[in-house]
């Protein structure tokens, strides 16, 4: 993952761990408080959440997302790992529809508001960067970003919106549709061993 990204991911997680930790002491979760916390500025909150309900439902949310580590253990098959992912943040979005939804519709609504969209589904980048570890190195850099980038893509509550919405897929049907894109992913961009 590229520096830049990492330090992105790594503030977006200073300042989700801020808003839990005024959660866990009954403050109400304020930009301005999640800044003092975080020791950042408040435009720094702003570019990662410019409402604090959202960067609350976030916050909650975050805190029971199965570490990557944890989902890969035991996996060392590169395909194995990415499937792991990729289902795991598909499913994770069905037992969490609800959640997903409102916060879906709120990120929205604020990205309206604010005339530009904001960052969201950080961790599906890094939980795949980490599946992808083991061809890294087999990889050129752009080519692995773009694999990166592109599984992001197939996973998630955007694509549950998607299999369940519009398609009207039911669940074994979306996990094969799932299922083949990522294998088309893997076979056009890791090179053979």
């Amino acid at each position: 993952m590229a520096p830049r990204t990492n330090q992105k991911n790594r503030t977006r997680e200073a300042l989700l761990i801020a808003a839990r930790e005024l959660m866990s002491e009954g403050s109400e979760v304020t930009l301005a408080k999640v800044a003092d916390r975080a020791k950042t500025s408040r435009a720094t909150v702003y570019r990662y959440f410019s409402d604090p309900g959202i960067l609350a439902l976030d916050a909650t949310l975050d805190v029971q997302v199965t570490p990557t580590s944890q989902l890969l253990e035991g996996l060392d098959d590169v395909r194995s790992r990415v499937h792991k992912v990729a289902q795991y943040y598909l499913d994770f979005s069905r037992d969490h529809e609800a959640y997903f939804r409102q916060f879906l519709a709120e990120s929205l609504k604020a990205a309206l508001e604010a005339g530009q969209a904001k960052k969201r589904g950080a961790r599906r980048v890094a939980a795949f960067d980490e599946a992808l570890e083991p061809v890294r190195k087999r990889m050129e850099p752009r080519e692995y970003e773009d694999l990166t980038r592109r599984l992001a893509m197939t996973t998630g509550m955007e694509q549950f919106i998607i299999l369940e919405d519009i398609l009207g897929a039911d669940r074994s049907e979306g996990d094969r549709l799932l299922s083949g894109l990522v294998d088309a992913l893997l076979d056009r961009y890791v090179p053979p061993a």
